[in-house]
């Protein structure tokens, strides 16, 4: 399929992909647009079935446990469909990416539309339980999940905003998962409970999510230990000592 410039290319018969669920995001705040569909795919051992194309193709490839990785790739399998963008298209090309992959899908047929992304832990209320936020387009009629709906006055931009407008458009049922996320590091804690919001409460399978896990354990090691550090040289400030790095 090509339109726009935007090259939609099938390694096999999209009659196969009928009835999927897709899984989509783009790598902003903490990555979660990422890592979330990547790791979905490797977790199910989905099949590479497809890539996208696009004028102003980020000129990189990268080598992952599956074999050489493009910037947007398609994964397959297990009533599975996964839209692993490692990139994030060109200004120039987003409104075109996200129209042609929305009108795909719909072409396809898929059941409906996972989108993901970071919500900046600068809106986490205090004592927040849930770790995330979400919001539906009008045709979406799927599962309720647990958390409230995402804030009146808060909102998404960019090619996650873009591809949710598009698939409405399209006729595609979409729902949003937003974990609260770091804005500027990869966030493997958000990127855990957006896979578990997912997995558990929308795709109803099971998934090992046993490296993800350690991932953010670790990273939280790693965060408590830089508190303790900036909390010990605010201290030693206070008491005249210095700690140096």
């Amino acid at each position: 399929m090509r339109t726009k410039g935007i090259s939609i290319v099938m390694r096999q018969s999209p009659e196969s992909l009928r009835g999927s669920v897709l899984v989509a995001g783009f790598p902003g705040f903490g990555r979660i647009g990422y890592v979330v569909p990547r790791y979905l795919a490797s977790a199910l051992s989905l099949s590479k079935v497809g890539y996208v194309l696009t004028p102003r193709l980020p000129s990189m490839i990268i080598m992952e446990d599956d074999g050489i990785g493009f910037p947007f790739e398609l994964y397959a399998g297990n009533g599975v469909l996964a839209l692993v963008n490692r990139a994030v298209p060109e200004p120039v090309d987003q409104n075109a990416y996200c129209s042609e992959v929305a009108l795909w899908a719909s072409q396809v047929g898929v059941k409906y539309a996972i989108l993901v992304g970071g919500l900046s832990r600068d809106y986490e209320p205090p004592e927040e339980k849930y770790g995330y936020r979400w919001l539906h387009n009008r045709l979406y009629e799927g599962p309720k999940l647990q958390a409230p709906l995402m804030e009146e006055g808060l909102g998404v931009v960019g090619p996650l905003a873009l591809l949710h407008i598009y698939l409405e458009h399209y006729g595609v049922p979409t729902v949003m998962v937003l974990p609260y996320s770091a804005v500027d590091t990869v966030d493997y804690d958000a990127a855990l409970v957006g896979m578990r919001v997912i997995v558990n409460e929308l795709l109803g399978i099971k998934v090992p999510m046993d490296e993800l896990e350690k991932l953010a354990e670790k990273q939280k090691e790693e965060l408590e230990k830089i508190s303790d550090i900036l909390s010990q040289e605010r201290e030693g400030k206070q008491g005249g000592t210095n700690i140096f790095m």
